[in-house]
């Protein structure tokens, strides 16, 4: 699982100690509703807010009391200034009215932030909505409308809730820390939600009842939402995310039901800054390809990347080289993007099978005598080992190329040789079928030689036999004196 827990912790501490910082504000006693007439003006006029046209309306102080907006297409910025509420109300109550744009205000203390009642065209927009009791934001009955670049944060019930409301766009938000929900839909359909945070709320998102289909992402390459639950990794891009290299999004959807889901989640909080990315280099030798094909491919730091190494006919995979080092022949292999990285993979050649064979496969021998048998192997994988048996039983130190066998006792023994190869194949020879006779009493007056060959001796005496008839006939007569 590839996740940035750390950079989502960090954000949320930070932005929760930044709110604080700025909310560190002491209430003092309500000042009572504020109100923003329908003819533009402002009551009470001793309100701290300011108009010069009746179209944008400015805080000049912290406001300690609700708001209630009864005109339209109007902008109202709090400058920074916080509305401060004492457990009830709303901070801005907006109802059947259209256009209007709240934005820079710090709103808490209210049983809701915001709530817009039958509201359309209207922006709620770079606001931190802290520690209100119930809801940041209460929408009903709504469509049409932008909520963007909120802090809605540690809320008692949800971050925001939408009902039976529509085609509201809700993006670039941090959405942190509240209790129960951090959206919360009943019953809204066509809403589209992207590049929020969901970060630790009590759910990221809930629906009641279910069926209703909302879009949650702003399709590719922009991208969707990062949901602190999401355990997905992105090790692949593209639309399809079935592309080699990390894009920022999770290579799996966010599941929410059958009609929701976020096809391309966030890897890190939107707006943090981003992780950094390494390259994974990819070779092979002759005799394969991997999946990610051979190429350079980025990759955000730490994702874990598996590479698969596919041989060609009449091939194998071999081992993996990781930055020149021999790591093996897992496969797939899996590389941890630490830093940047080079893969290798080894294919070689299939080998003919291994065979064995031996030298003399016969003798006669007398006892004592020795008889040295070689070997012949080809095939298999080297190196090779070698065992040689007698009678069916290892010879124990006989485990070179060739073995010499001295007979004590005499008898037929049979020798064979056995070869395994590198990757474990055997192969054992023909036996050699040796003869072993007692020396007899007095032994002889030569040597017997093992390998010696017998001449037949009918030939010889035929040759005796004609030069010595010859000789016989070629002999002068001698006449015998009487």
């Amino acid at each position: 699982m590839k996740r940035k827990m750390v950079s989502a912790i960090t954000l949320t501490l930070l932005l929760i100690g930044m709110l604080t910082m700025a909310f560190n504000i002491q209430p003092v006693k309500a000042e009572g509703t504020i109100y923003i007439r329908a003819d533009g003006s402002i009551d009470p006029p001793t309100a701290p807010i300011s108009s010069v046209d009746n179209i944008t309306y400015t805080f000049v102080d912290n406001i300690y009391d609700n708001i209630m907006v009864e005109k339209s297409n109007i902008i109202i910025d709090g400058m920074a200034y916080t509305l401060q509420g004492v457990g009830s109300g709303s901070g801005f109550e907006i109802h059947s009215i259209s256009n209007v744009t709240i934005k820079n205000t710090n709103i808490r203390g209210f049983y809701q932030g915001i709530h817009f009642s039958s509201t359309s065209h209207s922006a709620i927009y770079g606001n931190n909505l802290t520690s209100n009791s119930y809801d940041g934001i209460y929408m009903a009955g709504s469509s049409d409308n932008i909520v963007s670049g909120n802090n809605i944060i540690d809320n008692g019930r949800s971050g925001i809730w939408l009902a039976v409301s529509s085609n509201n766009h809700v993006h670039g938000n941090n959405i942190i820390n509240n209790r129960y929900y951090g959206v919360y839909i009943a019953e809204a359909s066509s809403n589209k939600f992207y590049h929020n945070n969901f970060i630790n709320n009590g759910r990221n998102m809930e629906r009641y009842p279910y069926g209703y289909a909302n879009i949650w992402d702003n399709d590719y390459p922009s991208g969707g939402n990062y949901w602190s639950d999401y355990v997905g990794v992105d090790v692949k891009s593209g639309p399809n995310q079935d592309l080699p290299g990390s894009d920022g999004m999770g290579d799996t959807p966010y599941i929410i039901d059958a009609n929701n889901r976020d096809r391309y989640p966030l890897m890190n909080p939107y707006g943090a800054p981003p992780p950094p990315l390494y390259a994974l280099t990819i070779t092979t030798t002759v005799g394969g390809t991997t999946d990610p094909a051979p190429g350079t491919y980025s990759y955000t730091a730490n994702q874990p990347v598996h590479v698969t190494a596919i041989p060609s006919a009449k091939y194998l995979f071999d081992y993996w080289e990781l930055d020149d080092v021999n790591v093996g022949s897992a496969n797939p292999y899996l590389v941890y993007m630490d830093k940047d990285h080079t893969l290798k993979a080894v294919f070689e050649l299939i080998p003919p099978p291994l065979s064995v064979s031996i030298s003399p496969l016969s003798a006669s021998i007398l006892v004592g005598q020795p008889v040295t048998f070689t070997s012949t192997v080809s095939g298999g994988y080297t190196p090779y080992a070698y065992q040689w048996y007698l009678n069916g039983a290892p010879v124990s130190g006989a485990t070179s190329p060739s073995w010499t066998f001295t007979p004590t006792t005499s008898g037929i023994y049979y020798v064979y040789l056995k070869v395994t190869d590198a990757k474990g194949n055997t192969a054992q020879s023909d036996p050699a079928r040796i003869t072993v006779a007692t020396v007899p009493v007095g032994g002889y007056s030569i040597p017997i030689q093992t390998h010696t060959k017998t001449e037949p001796i009918i030939p010889y005496l035929i040759s005796i036999i004609t030069i010595t008839a010859i000789f016989i006939k070629l002999k002068p007569k001698t006449k015998r004196k009487h």
